[in-house]
């Protein structure tokens, strides 16, 4: 019995020196060579891993998890618009309020407040030459733009006609990672969903394929305004010799020199017209808010480094802001349309996301790779008149998942669990 003994404490004894030579601890060479190949692999912004490696599981994950935001985000500002319930459940509203998502480098923004300007600027100098205008009765109207430019000059004429009627397709880069975009259509998916209307002008500007239509266009309807009244301020030369060959006494002096102040103050609004009308065809390159109060030698940098195509005129500019007017269902003739108006400005931001790439062994369970994919965004909801509506920031984190599992995420079976929002608002 005590040889059976011996004999069995010996086959353990192997068993144990066996083990231990076989899981002796690795040299540092071993240790360096291990770590590199078996290092968790951290993705940065836009799923690039910093070690350059890949890992499509790991991406999907990601996006998951970025969906999940959305999900959270669009929830959020569905029920402060009204549009959802307490369990984001679409309520069916017939008139829910539309919503405008920009990226953080959004050139919406700054084409619109071109836009804003400009049309301001029309209606200051239509009404400072409108005083001169006989009644309408008496004068006929411009009603086509046709009409408007045949009293241009034959050279500014065709520089006007040449940037009105020409379509420029223009390639604006956005400021931020790949996610901003994908963050941007994700949101707009999930709103529609709601039933809320959604523009994206940084992904395709409204009206920008179909022809420009006059009647409905709210710039044109203030330029073929201001044309009528340029007509009414064109002081003719021979006018001004016949009146001062005139011999003036009396209350003739006083008309004399009435018309006179008349004349000229004609001439100041005329050029400051035309002023206005060359800036049209002048070149404007957007810059994105980011830079506005960067240094001047970053924004020089950043101008040379721009891709060609960035630079686009006046006109083209404003037209793009335009389109987005008229679906913004924006009336130029009331003045307060603009601050009674339905629509929001969301501003959606992709700040972070990436995911790991963790394989374990293990003599007994055997090896296998876990992965996970998170994502963190912000964002904000704007009144036109500038009042913060909600914002916050979100994240969530899909994982840790076995491989064999990551099919169920393509087919739907499994999703990322719900985000976490921070903020927000009612």
């Amino acid at each position: 019995m005590n040889a059976w003994r011996r004999l069995a404490w010996a086959g353990v004894w192997g068993f144990v020196t066996v083990l231990a030579i076989g899981v002796q601890p690795p040299s540092a060479a071993q240790k360096q060579d291990q770590q590199g190949q078996q290092a968790p692999q951290t993705t940065n912004n836009g799923g690039i891993p910093s070690n350059n490696g890949f890992a499509i599981e790991s991406e999907m994950l990601t996006y998951s998890a970025m969906d999940a935001d959305s999900r959270a985000m669009a929830c959020n500002v569905a029920q402060n618009l009204g549009a959802a319930d307490d369990k984001c459940a679409p309520k069916g509203m017939a008139n829910a309020p539309g919503v405008v998502i920009v990226a953080g480098d959004s050139s919406a923004l700054t084409e619109f407040q071109i836009w804003r300007s400009d049309i301001s600027t029309m209606d200051i100098l239509t009404r400072r030459a409108n005083q001169y205008c006989p009644q309408q009765g008496q004068r006929g109207l411009i009603s086509t733009l046709e009409s408007a430019l045949s009293g241009f000059p034959v050279g500014q004429a065709l520089s006007v006609a040449k940037s009105l009627f020409t379509t420029t397709s223009v390639t604006t880069l956005l400021g931020g990672n790949i996610l901003d975009q994908t963050l941007m259509n994700d949101v707009a998916g999930h709103l529609r969903t709601a039933g809320v209307q959604v523009v994206v002008p940084d992904t395709y500007m409204p009206q920008s394929l179909v022809t420009i239509n006059e009647t409905k266009s709210p710039f044109l309807s203030k330029f073929l305004a201001l044309m009528n009244a340029r007509g009414c301020v064109e002081v003719r030369p021979g006018d001004e010799a016949t009146q001062a060959a005139k011999p003036a006494a009396g209350a003739a002096q006083a008309n004399h020199q009435d018309q006179a102040a008349a004349d000229q103050d004609k001439r100041a609004i005329a050029v400051a017209i035309d002023a206005y009308l060359d800036t049209l065809t002048a070149p404007v390159t957007t810059v994105p808010a980011a830079m506005a109060t960067a240094p001047p030698e970053e924004r020089e940098r950043e101008a040379m480094l721009a891709p060609q195509g960035q630079s686009l005129s006046h006109l083209n500019a404003v037209m793009r802001a335009d389109g987005l007017a008229q679906e913004m269902g924006f009336d130029t003739s009331n003045p307060s349309a603009g601050a009674n108006s339905p629509w929001t400005v969301l501003w959606v931001k992709a700040l972070e996301s990436g995911g790991d790439e963790v394989a374990s062994d293990n003599m007994i369970k055997g090896s296998k790779t876990n992965y996970t994919g998170g994502a963190v965004g912000t964002y904000a909801l704007f009144r036109l008149n500038g009042e913060i509506a909600c914002s916050g920031a979100v994240f969530d984190l899909a994982g840790p998942v076995l491989l064999a599992d990551i099919p169920k995420f393509v087919d739907g079976s499994s999703t990322a669990p719900a985000a976490r929002l921070v903020g927000g608002c009612k």
